[in-house]
């Protein structure tokens, strides 16, 4: 079901969407430009622990809208459970939940007759980045771009071999560790794939991943 809605930012309207991810439907806000050259999927997990916030994604979105490329700003879990994850936290780095649902997404997006035809990139932040990689990993076919920021990667070793779109890392942290631990994890990625350190404000990460999609998504043959 596709909504008319404006979105909240003045210069980016967009539609309420409501997309199937598997065996639910969450709620997202779509936005396609004008000659649309590809799809981003900007998956948003728990409002508590998230660190993509929708504002953040928002200032993403408009960044990759001036780009020629549509979005997706999408919530992965139902407002029922984020009040059940608050008492639980089961869902906030539930990485399996959420890598089935970017999949459903990314599904749904390849089926819906306003945006079939666009090859779709995934960006993620954290827990939410973690996940878009393992989906990547586990639907190789569906996918054509990924960045992720500030990326949980200890839980995506195992997949690493099996991702096959170009990615591009990203990270605040200067610290040796984590950069080391980074250079390893894309060593294991055969696919293109880039690392960035020390980006921390959303203009420069909305800069670098409309540079890696612009460069890595086109219009898919009809």
């Amino acid at each position: 079901m596709i909504e008319n809605t404006p979105s909240s930012q003045k210069s980016l309207s967009g539609q309420l969407v409501s997309v199937e991810a598997g065996a639910i439907n969450v709620m997202g806000l779509l936005h396609i430009p004008t000659q649309a050259q590809g799809i981003v999927i900007l998956a948003h997990g728990v409002d508590a622990v998230e660190t993509l916030t929708h504002n953040s994604a928002l200032t993403i979105a408009q960044a990759l809208f001036q780009h020629a490329l549509a979005t997706l700003v999408v919530d992965l879990f139902t407002t029922e459970e984020q009040q059940l994850d608050a008492v639980s936290s089961f869902f906030r780095a539930n990485t399996d939940i959420m890598q089935q649902r970017i999949i459903g997404i990314a599904q749904w997006l390849s089926e819906n007759a306003l945006t079939h035809t666009f090859s779709i990139g995934y960006f993620g932040k954290g827990t939410t980045g973690a996940a878009a990689l393992i989906a990547a990993a586990e639907r190789p076919d569906i996918v054509a771009a990924i960045v992720s920021s500030d990326t949980q990667l200890s839980v995506v070793q195992d997949y690493l071999p099996r991702i096959l779109a170009p990615t591009l890392l990203i990270t605040a942290d200067s610290d040796q560790d984590t950069i080391t631990m980074h250079q390893d994890t894309l060593a294991r990625i055969s696919a293109e794939k880039r690392f960035e350190q020390g980006v921390q404000q959303p203009s420069d990460i909305a800069r670098l991943a409309c540079t890696w999609f612009s460069g890595h998504l086109s219009l898919v043959a009809e």
